[in-house]
């Protein structure tokens, strides 16, 4: 994926249906991680509290990954978060009906509690 200075710049610039699944994720992080502030970092859209990273998208081909610095450590029911490794977690996100806002909701709420301690 090219460099992109904004995260609008790089939702449109995603294939397919794909911009419409990643800003409908990203309305939903906007509005559930309290005083979380966006840019994009490592070449995607990332939120962080303080200089502390939460949660990213990432585009690829035919889905946007939703991931989590501390995923592996959130308590998910749906079995959703798949882990990479022991600290980080993402789920993939393919269409509109991927896009969970309640369960979004409770994996940031999670992720927030995680990073501030």
């Amino acid at each position: 994926m090219a460099k992109h200075a904004t995260i609008d710049e790089y939702i449109e610039a995603l294939p397919g249906e794909l911009p419409a699944v990643a800003d409908a994720a990203r309305r939903v992080i906007d509005a559930r991680l309290e005083g979380a502030d966006s840019a994009i970092k490592w070449a995607h859209p990332t939120w962080s509290l303080g200089k502390q990273p939460v949660c990213y998208l990432k585009g690829a081909s035919k889905h946007v990954t939703f991931g989590f610095w501390h995923g592996a450590s959130i308590d998910d029911p749906s079995g959703r978060l798949e882990t990479s490794g022991s600290v980080m977690a993402h789920a993939k996100l393919r269409s509109l009906d991927d896009v969970d806002e309640e369960l979004f909701a409770d994996w940031l709420r999670q992720a927030r509690q995680l990073e501030l301690g």
